[in-house]
């Protein structure tokens, strides 16, 4: 009997300190609130960086925007430029088509100041205009206005000592053959066309007859005169 009791002690108390070993080894074992802790800082590093990523997207984004718009500034710049060159060196004139009409239509000269100095302008005047032509000392084989009569037609629409005749309006003389004479055998009829003279590198003789042949339009319509001038606020730069 006591043999019996002394071996259920023994297994009484290797139970007992069983029990005790599974209860330590359990103790080590983490929470759910250890774990959640033991992850935190990786998280918070990961919306760190999260938030580093947005921010250099948007300011790529913003840099990307910005060389875009700098990109279309200078587009648009030059292209005003152009376009303001070109009304600088350009005139609205009538010019004739092969049917005889006249359409008018912006004309681009090429100047003889290239630096910037002088513009395109166009005028109207009525003969006689006044006026006094003569060959640049400045540009070869060029027509300048040396004199304008006081009170002149030519005063009048705005023409000045030193302008530059690029262009004018001229009447020529053709014979018209309508069909029927075509088919009859006849000569034809005279008609006047009014047409725009390019003054520039003609001879001086020439030009002078050009603007002189304005008499001949039945509808005695004014001269059309194109001029390069310089601008009144460059005119010291010659």
């Amino acid at each position: 009997m006591r043999y019996l009791l002394c071996i259920t002690l023994v297994l009484v108390c290797r139970k007992a300190e069983g029990f005790m070993s599974v209860a330590k080894v359990s103790s080590k074992k983490p929470s759910n609130m250890e774990l959640s802790e033991s992850q935190t800082p990786d998280a918070e590093e990961l919306r760190k960086k999260a938030t580093l990523l947005r921010k250099d997207i948007n300011d790529f984004e913003q840099k990307k925007k910005a060389v875009l718009q700098e990109e279309k500034r200078i587009v648009n710049k030059a292209q005003a430029e152009k376009q303001a060159k070109r009304e600088r060196y350009s005139a609205v004139i009538p010019i004739l088509k092969p049917d005889g009409s006249s359409e008018l239509e912006r004309c681009d000269f090429r100047p003889r100041w290239r630096d910037g100095s002088s513009f395109i302008d166009v005028f109207e005047a009525n003969l006689p205009l006044g006026i006094i032509l003569g060959e640049s000392e400045n540009f070869p084989v060029a027509t300048v206005v040396d004199e304008v009569g006081p009170e002149s037609n030519g005063e009048t629409a705005g023409l000045r000592v030193g302008d530059i005749l690029h262009a004018c309006s001229a009447c020529k003389l053709e014979m018209e053959m309508p069909t029927w004479q075509i088919m009859a055998g006849g000569i034809g009829v005279p008609k006047t066309k009014r047409f725009m003279y390019q003054a520039d590198g003609r001879p001086f003789e020439e030009v002078m007859e050009a603007i002189g042949s304005n008499r001949q339009d039945p509808n005695a319509r004014p001269v059309v005169v194109v001029v390069e001038r310089l601008d009144d606020a460059k005119k010291g730069m010659h």
